[in-house]
């Protein structure tokens, strides 16, 4: 099985430098690359999660390693680490190359979120979301999404929501109804807020390519290489161009 791009890109910058995966321990450990930043020659790999370490998250993804052959003395470990708070600076340290993908969309506010990770990125930013494409059309009409916007899914109307209803269900098999409620919806498996404040279970917002690639560039990074999977999700290998903030 070929590699994707995106671990093609840890190949080539994280050798001789360090490297953080945040997020990777989630849908089972099945998209982490502290493995492949070890092959490569990371001087330093560490992996970073919202989770305790009291979660079967992360007993899945060190039984992982060790069945890799790597060993827990081989990588760090940050706990309860949330990208969404000012503090991250203080919550880990400053990495070479930073790889946090499968989270933006996840979150109610992406562009700071966005921040928060670059204020922790030296050089390279491996970084993605879920998008919204320009055009989805079927049987029940189409949604647009232009150049430069982003779609709120709770905001759907009831139309586009059939519309991006069939959509998914044709291309994953999933509903928009389980990963994007309605407000308010009862008995929603992923709602969107929750006792304990604004959830990071269901999806939030979808950019445009242009929108997501212009954050980056706000944050001071420049676009080196992209990939697009399925028309669905947005990966970049971004590279720092302005100076790091104090």
């Amino acid at each position: 099985m070929s590699e994707s791009p995106p671990e093609a890109w840890i190949r080539s910058v994280a050798p001789g430098g360090s490297f953080v995966d945040i997020g990777g321990i989630g849908e089972w450990s099945c998209n982490e690359r502290v493995s492949i930043a070890l092959e490569a020659g990371a001087s330093h790999v560490a992996m970073a999660d919202i989770q305790p370490y009291s979660s079967d998250y992360w007993s899945f993804f060190h039984n992982m390693m060790r069945e890799k052959g790597i060993g827990r003395d081989r990588y760090a470990c940050h706990e309860k680490v949330d990208i969404t708070r000012a503090d991250l600076p203080e919550q880990l340290p400053r990495f070479d190359t930073l790889y946090s993908t499968g989270i933006l969309y996840h979150v109610a506010d992406p562009v700071t979120s966005l921040y928060n990770l670059t204020r922790i990125t030296g050089r390279w930013l491996i970084v993605n979301t879920v998008i919204m494409p320009a055009r989805v059309e079927n049987e029940l009409g189409v949604v647009e999404c232009p150049d430069g916007m982003a779609f709120l899914l709770p905001a759907m109307s009831e139309a586009q929501r059939d519309i991006m209803r069939l959509h998914y269900r044709t291309k994953f098999g999933w509903s928009i109804d389980d990963t994007a409620p309605r407000p308010q919806q009862s008995g929603a498996i992923m709602p969107h807020r929750t006792a304990q404040g604004l959830s990071c279970w269901p999806y939030w917002w979808l950019m445009s390519i242009p929108a997501f690639r212009t954050l980056v560039n706000v944050m001071g990074f420049a676009v080196r290489e992209e990939w697009t999977w399925e028309e669905h999700a947005h990966f970049m290998l971004c590279e720092r161009v302005d100076p790091l903030p104090d």
